[in-house]
């Protein structure tokens, strides 16, 4: 009997072990990978928590997105929505940055400027700011609209939205 509980504990031990030795996996929407550094600013890593914010020019197809982005939401592994790389990052004051660098996307890559914004005090949330077109997306174009928070234009009394108060509508310049 003794060497029948010893053969479990080891089998018990080496499912454990499996188990661990796994990576780890997101079963939510796809994460959003960062890796942007420069003036006094880094954000580095795969994000899987984000509030997206769209709005539509007179081209349909391209649009301005804004994106709320819980920092401390990260993840090392599952399908990637878009990837944005950067080391020209320039400090806008406020807490904004301004980045260029290329954003990989199911089209491949293309280089592209982002706002970047860390409100004041401790907060784990940062906004990026940045244009697009749907097709940048692929699939992911779903994921991207499937949980918008609707934008309440400058201005307007409105409701405050409660996920992310502070997510307003980017401005949009004419083409």
């Amino acid at each position: 009997m003794e060497t029948v509980k010893n053969v479990e504990t080891v089998q018990n031990l080496e499912t454990a072990l499996e188990v661990e030795d796994r990576p780890e996996r997101s079963l939510t929407r796809p994460s959003i990978e960062l890796d942007v550094g420069g003036s006094d600013f880094l954000l580095r890593g795969k994000f899987e928590d984000w509030e997206s914010g769209l709005a539509f020019g007179p081209d349909l197809d391209r649009v301005s997105v804004r994106l709320a982005i819980d920092a401390t939401s990260g993840v090392r592994s599952g399908p990637t929505l878009f990837t944005f790389r950067s080391r020209n990052v320039q400090a806008e004051g406020n807490g904004s940055y301004r980045a260029v660098g290329t954003f990989v996307g199911p089209q491949g890559e293309t280089s592209t400027e982002m706002f970047i914004e860390s409100p004041p005090g401790h907060t784990a949330l940062v906004a990026l700011t940045f244009t697009a077109k749907k097709q940048d997306f692929g699939e992911g174009w779903h994921d991207l609209i499937q949980n918008a928070v609707p934008f309440v234009p400058k201005g307007d009394d409105g409701p405050v939205r409660s996920a992310h108060a502070w997510l307003l509508a980017p401005e949009l310049a004419a083409a």
